[in-house]
This record gives C-alpha cells, sequence and structure tokens, in this order.
C-alpha cells in the first residue's frame, strides 16, 4: 500500500517540481547569463569637479549598474584644460580602456587624441560633438543658444544691450551656443557684449554700466551669473542653459528669469549606454540631438520641470 501511495501522489508532484524548476530556468536565466562580461569606462570631465553634471552623473552611475559597467571618473586640475585632458585622454587610452565619455573643452586643440583615441576605443562625447567620436550624446547646441536669444528679445527693446557670458573656450559647444544666440541678437537690433570673470567682477559690471539681459551657456557660468544678479537691488533679467541646484536656487529666488534644461539624467545614462553598446559591438540605434525645455519661476514646479529641476534616480 504504502509503495502505491507514493507512486500516485508522491512521483506526480516531484515530476509537477521539475517542471516548474525547469520553466523558472527558462523564464528568468541566471544573473551570470544576464549580465555581460565586466566593462572599464572612463568619463574625463571639462571641469576640476563635477557639481555642475552630478545629475548626469547619477545617470551614468544607474546606467553602469544596469550594464555591468565599472565607471572611472577623471577631472582636469584646471577646469576647460584641453592640455590635461588629452593627457588623460591618452592615459586612459594607452591603459587599454575600452570606453571612453568625454566632455571636450576645446574642439580643435583635441582634436588630433580624439582621432587617435576613437581608432582604439568606443568614444562618445558629451556637449561638445566631434567628428571622429563614434557618437555624441547632447542637445543641438545652435538651436540652444538661438533659442536663449529669442528669450531674450523678449525683456530687451531694440538698440539695448544684452551681456553674454564667455566659455573658456568657444571652439566648443558652449562656444556654439554663444554664437547662435549673438548672432540672433544682432539680427534684431540688439547690442551686444561679452564678459568673462568672475562674480564679484560681473556683479561689479552690472552695477555700473547699463545692461538689460545678461546670458550664461552653462551651467557655472549660471550659477555665478545669478550670484551676482542675487548682490544687486535692480539686477537685470538673466537667461541660461543648465540645472543644478544652485540654478534652481536662482529660479526660485527670482534672480534668474529662466533656463534652457535638458534631461542631465537621461544624458548621463544614455551616454553611458551608447558607450557600452559600442565597446561591446552590439547594434546600436543613431543617436539624435536630445529635447531641451524652457523652464520659468511660474512653471518650475509643474511635473514636467520638476523631473528636469529635481531628478531622483530611475
Amino acid at each position: 500500500m504504502s509503495g502505491r501511495r507514493f507512486t500516485r501522489w508522491v512521483l506526480p508532484l516531484l515530476m509537477l517540481g521539475v517542471l516548474l524548476l525547469l520553466l523558472l530556468l527558462i523564464l528568468y536565466p541566471t544573473r551570470a547569463q544576464q549580465r555581460p562580461e565586466l566593462l572599464e569606462m572612463s568619463v574625463i570631465s571639462r571641469e576640476a569637479e563635477g557639481s555642475a553634471w552630478a545629475t548626469a552623473r547619477q545617470g551614468m552611475e544607474q546606467a553602469a549598474a544596469d550594464l555591468n559597467v565599472e565607471l572611472r571618473f577623471l577631472y582636469p586640475a584646471q577646469s576647460d584644460s584641453a592640455q590635461e585632458q588629452g593627457q588623460l585622454l591618452r592615459r586612459e587610452v594607452e591603459s587599454g580602456a575600452s570606453a571612453i565619455l568625454l566632455f571636450p573643452a576645446d574642439r580643435e586643440a583635441l582634436a588630433e587624441e580624439v582621432r587617435s583615441a576613437a581608432a582604439r576605443a568606443a568614444l562618445v562625447t558629451l556637449e561638445t560633438d566631434m567628428a571622429d567620436a563614434a557618437a555624441y550624446v547632447g542637445v543641438d547646441n545652435a538651436a540652444l543658444g538661438e533659442a536663449l536669444g529669442r528669450a531674450a528679445l523678449n525683456g530687451v527693446p531694440r538698440g539695448e544691450t544684452v551681456l553674454l557670458v564667455l566659455a573658456a573656450s568657444q571652439r566648443s559647444g558652449v562656444g556654439d551656443r554663444l554664437a547662435a544666440a549673438e548672432a540672433l541678437l544682432k539680427s534684431e537690433g540688439r547690442k551686444v557684449r561679452h564678459f568673462a570673470g568672475t562674480a564679484d567682477a560681473l556683479a561689479e559690471t552690472l552695477s555700473r554700466e547699463k545692461v538689460q539681459a545678461v546670458i550664461a551657456f552653462e551651467a557655472s557660468s549660471l550659477e555665478r551669473a545669478a550670484a551676482a544678479a542675487g548682490r544687486l537691488e535692480d539686477p537685470p533679467l538673466l537667461y541660461g542653459a543648465g540645472s543644478t541646484p544652485a540654478v534652481t536656487a536662482g529660479l526660485e529666488q527670482g534672480h534668474i528669469t529662466a533656463i534652457l534644461a535638458q534631461n542631465a539624467f537621461s544624458s548621463g545614462y544614455l551616454a553611458v549606454e551608447s558607450a557600452a553598446r559600442l565597446a561591446r559591438r552590439e547594434a546600436a540605434e543613431a543617436l539624435e540631438p536630445l529635447p531641451f525645455f524652457t523652464v520659468r519661476r511660474e512653471n518650475m514646479y509643474d511635473p514636467e520641470n520638476q523631473k528636469l529641476l529635481f531628478p531622483v534616480t530611475w
């Protein structure tokens, strides 16, 4: 009787358990089968520290966790030093890096180093496109600059002055933005002046000279301009590109009139994903310029804009 009971009840249950185990293995492969081989990737900044692109770094780190990538973040001792970036780029390639993300400080100064590195590693640039890089992740810089110039037109009458905050190098994506804004403003009858310097120097300039608006073309410059505006009783209109906690605070306090922002978290994620696919020789879709959005104090807490200003990990 016990043998019959075993055959009748226990064996079917065992067979059912085996079938369920096989089904689980098919539907949910082991972690080792799912995850690709570890990929080392270097990220070369153009700034001496990374606060201005901290949100993009969050996106990179999330992508690295998802795609089994180990990131190595490298910062030049001096911001916007193309020479140091070139040295870092050369060193990483010689050390065997399979993939590199680069924020180029100067197209012309880095052209040869980028060409050489791209022949040996999957090289993706952010913020500034370069001809020899495998891919570019960022906005259409000329379109963004023109949009900033057009925003300033609304508050600056014809014949009045707009102050443009210069980038360290005009041969970059940030320089492309400035050039496009300047061309638009001049074509619409506005005067244009350039400025390069600290927040203190900018505050002094604005306190003694008649300027109706200021435009900064990347987050670090915009932070300095907002700090300068906050010291004046009657500051000019301030427009800029980029979103950081300091920029968000300036927008909330009314020191910044409007910003053009992109989803920095998504751009960081996409850059790592693109470089990883290229390094692993996987099929990758062609990348389109990323969208950017106008944010003002009155709409900064709209749900879609909160995602840009107050990003959270996916």
